[in-house]
């Protein structure tokens, strides 16, 4: 029993307690009867468990968001991180989760037109900032291009653009500087960004395209991709229908839109949506 239930009959025995030793007329005691009743089963809200598939390159941010969110609500938030493609396969295979914060839109797109989603279960909550990133400072420069085709750069790493959304811009960006040879060259693929990123922490590759809000965790140097090289990465969420009744669920789907949680986003590294 949890320990409202305990604080609940502990107060209808000190009322009853108070009763003894005077007669109150009929109409009194069913007055009360009926008080104590409706306390019982309405009482004061119950914490609640929601079970969120989170994207890799947001894991960060998205535990400082649970932290906050549960100092407030008392509601209990579990993060399960993984590549955005490989949790929107679990979803769709029955994983139980309550709230999917996927890295893109398709995804939860794709979950909204199956009647996977709650109703008005689906919103962007970030837009994700793509950086060129490495551990040593010496090794980049401000042209993203001539970083790229330094002789000191032997290998960059980016991920999948089949699975993975930061995958997809940095091969837009590629596109776009007119650096396929170099990808040909010297691309190391991961999984997803936090592959990606874990490639370039340990020094297997001397750099290559993460989530700012990743750059920012550790030291070292990263060069800004404008916006204009690819599309934006806007980051979706979306509020499964298993969760309808849950509160926990439903409130961290709202809390992601108030001033406190956006506060968090922009400082994670991310853009607020209607920025």
């Amino acid at each position: 029993m949890s320990v409202q239930g305990r604080g609940e009959r502990k107060h209808a025995a000190h009322f009853t307690l108070a009763m003894r030793g005077r007669k109150l007329p009929i109409a009194r005691m069913r007055g009360l009867l009926i008080f104590l009743v409706a306390f019982c089963l309405t009482g004061p809200a119950r914490a609640e468990m929601a079970r969120v598939a989170v994207a890799s390159n947001f894991l960060t941010t998205a535990q400082n968001l649970a932290h906050s969110y549960e100092a407030g609500t008392g509601h209990q938030i579990e993060l399960v991180s993984g590549a955005t493609g490989a949790l929107f396969a679990q979803i769709m295979q029955g994983a139980p989760y309550d709230l999917f914060l996927s890295a893109d839109v398709q995804r939860v797109a794709r979950l909204d037109a199956e009647g996977r989603l709650a109703r008005d279960g689906r919103k962007p909550y970030a837009i994700g900032r793509l950086v060129l990133f490495t551990t040593n400072p010496d090794l980049i420069v401000a042209d993203l291009e001539k970083s790229l085709r330094r002789d000191t750069t032997r290998h960059f790493a980016m991920a999948d653009p089949a699975l993975a959304p930061y995958g997809r811009a940095a091969l837009e960006i590629i596109k776009s500087l007119g650096l396929e040879d170099v990808m040909d060259e010297k691309a190391v693929i991961g999984a997803n960004v936090g592959q990606t990123f874990a490639f370039i922490a340990t020094r297997n590759v001397e750099m290559g395209f993460v989530a700012q809000s990743q750059a920012q965790e550790v030291e070292g140097a990263w060069v800004g991709v404008p916006d204009g090289l690819h599309a934006p990465v806007v980051q979706e969420a979306g509020l499964l229908t298993r969760a309808s009744d849950n509160a926990a669920a439903k409130g961290f789907f709202d809390f992601l839109g108030t001033p406190q949680a956006l506060g968090l986003i922009r400082a994670g590294g991310y853009g607020a949506p209607q920025e």
